[in-house]
Order: C-alpha cells, then structure tokens, then sequence
C-alpha cells in the first residue's frame, strides 16, 4: 500500500469515526433534551399541586380565623348588649343586690 492509499484509509476512518460520534451527539443531546422536557413537565405539575394544596389550606384557615373572629365580635356585641340592658353593671361601676 503507498502513501495515497494509506491517506485514504486513515483520513476516511477518521471521516468515519467523525459521523458516528456526530449521530452519537446527536442522539445524546435528543436524549437529554426529552428528559429535560420531561423533568420540566413533571416539576411544574408538582408545583401546580403543591401551588393548589397550599391555596386549600390558606383558604380552610381564613375560614377558621373569619369564624373565630366573628364569635369573638358577636360575644362582645352581646356583652355590650348586656351592660347596655342593664343587666351587667358598667365599667367601675357596682350592681347594688335587690335594686
């Protein structure tokens, strides 16, 4: 074999070798781009439940703290009612027994 052949034969496997670690990048980078999209897919559902969970919780406690705001504000109104009525004395003041 000369010289031109033997250039031939290690430039065309070198040609060779180039296209299938090409085609291998290729296939790498489709790969990982389709976990990548995967992941992102998976991560913003798991985002939207938890996003939709934490929004149910906020809510069930804005409902416990509006409730238990309310009872206190109606048990006041009703203390308020009673001094007002007469049947509670006021502030410094004394009820006399029998009056």
């Amino acid at each position: 074999m000369g010289f031109t052949e033997w250039a031939k034969s290690v430039f065309g496997g070198a040609k060779q070798a180039a296209t299938e670690a090409t085609a291998n990048v290729k296939e790498f980078a489709a790969e990982a781009t389709e976990n990548v999209s995967e992941f992102a897919a998976e991560a913003t559902e798991n985002v939207k439940e938890f996003a939709a969970e934490a929004t149910e919780k906020v809510k069930d406690v804005s409902e416990d703290v509006v409730a238990k705001v309310q009872d206190v504000a109606g048990d006041a109104t009703e203390k308020v009612k009673d001094v007002f009525d007469g049947d509670q004395p006021a502030a410094g003041q004394t009820q006399t027994p029998g009056a």
